[in-house]
This record gives structure tokens, C-alpha cells and sequence, in this order.
């Protein structure tokens, strides 16, 4: 309004500038919070799939997922199951965007140095192409898992797993990742690539990280580990690793009953900021601690809050 001024220095005649003040009979119910609504059109125009998928309904087929780190218009799924002897078993694929709500690519075995090699060595990773899959979208919180491995083809419906406030995540919204505001996302050794062919997805939800662990057993082969991370301090999450076996990825029905899960260990995580960590272990007596710091495959990357 052109008649506003500003107030006047005390001491000095104050103009009656009443009109001037918001409240509901004349600004309406409140303020539009700018960042809020371009949060929010960002997020109905290009959903991001980050995070923690099973088997739909949610609880059907405990004990087996597919992480997704989402990035842009590509996606990095790291699947965790069981091969054909019921041993913990992953795949994993670079599945670019090829038609609305839909990702596709190559599965592919990974073989490398023991989790307990020191130094790890990247050269010594090697992986064989088993298969494909195709993620299809119908929300930011259901889909479909379609993949053929080594000649068996499978369709699953899934849908996010949750265990808390579940995180929002955007592509692109924030340059500089150690401001981020929660701390799931696809991490690595840091710096970045140095020790390429493993990596930890975290899921956050609340206060609460779970946390697969993609790695290899001491005979080279695909090996994955996972542990509930509660907060305990500000930055610090810690939990039981565990090891697990199941019924294999072809298998129909997968019977939950059939999975077991055996304690093997622990693991901390200490964030110094949003894109620099340390992940502590202990595995069967064995104690490592590692840098850590996201993976980014398609600038300037995604966080989550």
C-alpha cells in the first residue's frame, strides 16, 4: 500500500498505519511460503524413487528389497536376495528413464576383494551382465520389479519400506551435499571412486537408519549385510549387523518363515555434515573403519529431508 511509511523514530508523531499490518480480514489466512510450494510442484511434476522397496503388500515377502538411489532421469537399484543355495545375494543396475515412470537396464554379478581387504583394491572388481530388469512406476510409492536372471523371468509388485517418518527426497534442489538435511542416499569410500565396486545404501526415516551393505564374502563373491541404526547422539547411528539367508530369487512363493537372520557383528555411523562420514564395523572379529561420502552419478545429485 502506498500510504505505509515506515515508523517513525521514537519520540517523534507516529502516522495510524493500522491498514498497513497483516492479519486474516486483510492478507489473508497466512503467508505462501515460496520454498515450500516449489518443494511441492517439483515433487508432483518429477517424483523421486530414492529409498527402500519390498514386495507389496508390505510385509508380504520379508526379507528381500531393491534400494534405489534416483538421479535425474537415472536410476542406480542395488537388488539384495538370495541365489540359487539360499546364500545373501545382490545385483545391481544403472537403469536410465526410457518412457514415462519407467527404468531400465542391465543386472549384473559383481566379484571383488574380501569387505576385510585392506587396501581394497578396485582393479580386482569384475562384473558379468546375468540379466535385465525394468522398474515401473504407478506412484512415488508403488511399482513394479520386472527382471529375467539367467533365464528365469519375474514380476513383482513393490512398494516403499516403511519403519518411520519417511524421507522426501529431490534431485537437484541443493548444490552443496554437506548441507543436507538428512542422510539417506547411496554412499561410497571416500574420495569418490577410490574404492569403486561396494557401497551402503542408507534409508533414513525419522531418527532411525537401516543400512545394506554391498560388499563380497572372503571367497570374492556377492555378499550383502544390513543393521537398524537408531540416532544416539546428533550425527551418530549404531546397530547389530546381520547376515542373512533365504529362499532363492526364483523362488514362488517366497516363504518369509524361510529367512534367518544371524548376527554377525556391529556398525556405526558418524556424519561430520551431510556428505562426509565414517562407517565403523565389526564382522566375525574383524574391525575396519572407512570414509565415507555420497555417490554422485548425475550431478549435483539427491537429497533428502
Amino acid at each position: 500500500m502506498p500510504q505505509c511509511v515506515t515508523p517513525q523514530a521514537a519520540g517523534l508523531p507516529q502516522f495510524d498505519q493500522e491498514e498497513c499490518y497483516c492479519r486474516a480480514t486483510t492478507c489473508g489466512a497466512g503467508m505462501l511460503d515460496s520454498g515450500a510450494a516449489v518443494l511441492a510442484t517439483r515433487q508432483a511434476v518429477f517424483p523421486n524413487y530414492s529409498g527402500l522397496f519390498w514386495n507389496a503388500p508390505a510385509g508380504s515377502e520379508s526379507g528381500w528389497g531393491i534400494n534405489i538411489a534416483h538421479q535425474g532421469d537415472i536410476i542406480f537399484a542395488t537388488w539384495f536376495t538370495y541365489d540359487l543355495a539360499g546364500k545373501a545375494w545382490w545385483l545391481s543396475m544403472t537403469a536410465p528413464k526410457t518412457g514415462p515412470s519407467t527404468f531400465a537396464g542391465t543386472l549384473y554379478q559383481t566379484h571383488g576383494p574380501a569387505f576385510s581387504a585392506t587396501p581394497f583394491k578396485p582393479t580386482n572388481v569384475s562384473a558379468i551382465a546375468v540379466g535385465a530388469g525394468t522398474l515401473t512406476f504407478k506412484d512415488g510409492d508403488n511399482g513394479t520389479f520386472a527382471y529375467t536372471v539367467n533365464g528365469i523371468s519375474t514380476s513383482k509388485s513393490i512398494t516403499r519400506q516403511v519403519f518411520g517418518p519417511a524421507s522426501t527426497c529431490v534431485w537437484g534442489l541443493q548444490d552443496n551435499l554437506a548441507l543436507a538435511g538428512a542422510f539417506q542416499d547411496l554412499w561410497w569410500a571416500a574420495p569418490a571412486g577410490v574404492e569403486s565396486g561396494w557401497g551402503i545404501n542408507l534409508t533414513q526415516q525419522g531418527t532411525t537408519i537401516y543400512a545394506t551393505w554391498f560388499t563380497y564374502g572372503d571367497d570374492g563373491n556377492p555378499l550383502w549385510l544390513s543393521a537398524t541404526a537408531p540416532q544416539t547422539t546428533p550425527g551418530f547411528f549404531s546397530g547389530t549387523l546381520y547376515s542373512n539367508t533365504g529362499p532363492p530369487f526364483n523362488a514362488v512363493p517366497f516363504v518369509p518363515a524361510d529367512v534367518a537372520m544371524t548376527p554377525v557383528g556391529n556398525a556405526t555411523f558418524r556424519f561430520a555434515d551431510g556428505n562426509t562420514g565414517t562407517f565403523g564395523y565389526s564382522v566375525n572379529g574383524v574391525t575396519q573403519s572407512k570414509q565415507i561420502t555420497r555417490e554422485v552419478f548425475r550431478a549435483p545429485g539427491t537429497v533428502c529431508h
